[in-house]
């Protein structure tokens, strides 16, 4: 079915090909050493980083002289990996709950208490949360190693999106049990299950795959939030910027894209393509996501309206 969608097949397996190359080739190639300063004979000019895109730097380097392709590709797979870990995870507790618990989220109380947190914003929850746990002073050790930094961001994120998505389910199961051959099947003595499992799924199937494009965006662009305050996946590394510590530097542990937005972004001014490196990969990500999201709901709207 999804092979008769020429932008979704596109899209999908473009990112299974960013996924395979950012998994493949650090594995197969070194990063690139780092160079501290070159010096061109023919120019007579001695250069020292951020070194512009050349042939031995693809996309260039930041201003510690780190090759900012391989960084970018190094750091591709943690972005798309965690973000759709985040996706699937929040899909599956909340199609669970919002069946189990249909009527307590349909309730009006706790429906107002779920609608009344839509007006916090998700990264704000996430950021009082984590906070505490990620942060550490300089010249001091964070508390966590990337495995618990991992689990705990992945817990948190996947709790703080899994109600407003259960009362979605809830809501749209809701519908779909006032529809006319449900209430047939519920008269003829059919079981809860198999309503469920012959009426509800086959209907709610196509709404849970376009579901899943859009909390895939949803997930990049928090990850973006919380990387403006210095909360990057994996962990942040806080360095001193300057001799007397006049300012403090952040750096991703992970390479992943939103981290390195966050923590080139002073490069704006000085070395626009710097930060545009991370930024335009970042942008086709997301784009790459909502156009396999509008051509799957278009592909599944136009199929309902042929039946």
């Amino acid at each position: 079915m999804l092979s008769k969608i020429p932008l979704f097949f596109t899209g999908f397996f473009l990112l299974l090909f960013i996924l395979a190359a950012s998994i493949v080739i650090p594995i197969a190639f070194s990063e690139p050493e780092v160079n501290q300063f070159r010096y061109s004979d023919s120019l007579k000019k001695l250069d020292i980083p951020p070194y512009s895109p050349s042939k031995e730097n693809w996309l260039g380097t930041d201003r510690i002289g780190k090759d900012l392709f391989y960084i970018l590709v190094d750091g591709a797979k943690y972005t798309i990996l965690f973000a759709c870990i985040i996706t699937l995870a929040r899909i599956l507790i909340s199609v669970i709950l919002g069946l189990l618990f249909k009527r307590l989220f349909n309730s009006s109380w706790f429906s107002g208490l779920i609608q009344s947190f839509q007006y916090v914003p998700p990264s704000l929850i996430v950021l009082l949360t984590l906070s505490p746990f990620l942060f550490y002073e300089l010249r001091n050790e964070s508390v966590l190693s990337t495995s618990e930094t991992l689990f705990l961001q992945l817990l948190v994120l996947i709790a703080v999106g899994v109600l407003p998505l259960g009362k979605i389910i809830a809501e749209t199961t809701e519908l779909l049990s006032r529809t006319d051959y449900v209430i047939c099947a519920k008269l003829m003595g059919a079981s809860s299950f198999q309503i469920t499992a012959k009426h509800i799924f086959p209907h709610l199937w196509p709404r849970l795959f376009v579901l899943v494009g859009r909390q895939f965006a949803q997930v990049l662009t928090l990850m973006l939030h919380l990387a403006i305050y210095h909360l990057y996946i994996g962990g942040v590394q806080i360095t001193s910027g300057q001799e007397h510590d006049q300012f403090n530097h952040y750096a991703s542990v992970s390479n992943e894209w939103t981290g390195l937005i966050s923590a080139y972004h002073k490069e704006l001014m000085l070395e626009p393509f710097i930060v545009m490196v991370p930024v335009t990969a970042f942008a086709l990500l997301v784009l790459c996501i909502n156009i396999m999201t509008k051509d799957l709901e278009q592909h599944f709207k136009n199929r309902s309206l042929s039946k």
